[in-house]
């Protein structure tokens, strides 16, 4: 599952409702170790994703909202990124990054950052505003219907 298509739609709908981030060539410190982090935690929340549609094709409707769940995580990170900063070029550069690195992680250690990174997706989720969450729930189903067609 790939979260770049939705994230123009997000980042425009964020945009709109007044949200303005800072440039990217100011980035702090502590803004620069976000960005790394959340590309980390997409890109196992983008793995994981993946697993549950091909539960969902192999005949386990019941995962359905979990995905759903699953993606908004994912999109609370990003949203909270290009918030702070990061633009689409180096966001994808970071994620790529951590797909990579990711690949060489035990099953465990994938696990933990996997369960790590769903508490924290989740609260970034709460911690946004009613707008924020709203786009961010829109979007996250409208991925996922796109994410199931895709594989039908």
């Amino acid at each position: 599952m790939n979260l770049i298509p939705i994230r123009s739609t997000l980042l425009v709908a964020l945009a709109l409702a007044g949200a303005r981030p800072a440039a990217a060539a100011g980035a702090t410190e502590a803004d620069t170790a976000f960005f790394r982090h959340a590309a980390a935690c997409v890109a196992a929340l983008e793995r994981d994703a993946t697993t549950m549609a091909g539960r969902y094709q192999s005949g386990d409707r019941s995962v359905k909202p979990g995905l759903v769940k699953l993606t908004e995580q994912g999109f609370s990170f990003v949203g909270k990124a290009y918030l702070r900063g990061l633009r689409k070029e180096e966001a994808d550069q970071l994620t790529a990054e951590a797909r990579e690195s990711q690949k060489g992680m035990s099953s465990a250690a994938l696990q933990k950052l996997s369960t790590d990174c769903q508490a924290e997706g989740g609260k970034l989720y709460g911690q946004a505003s009613a707008l924020e969450q709203a786009v961010v729930s829109n979007r996250a189903k409208a991925r996922v219907e796109k994410l199931l067609a895709k594989k039908s």
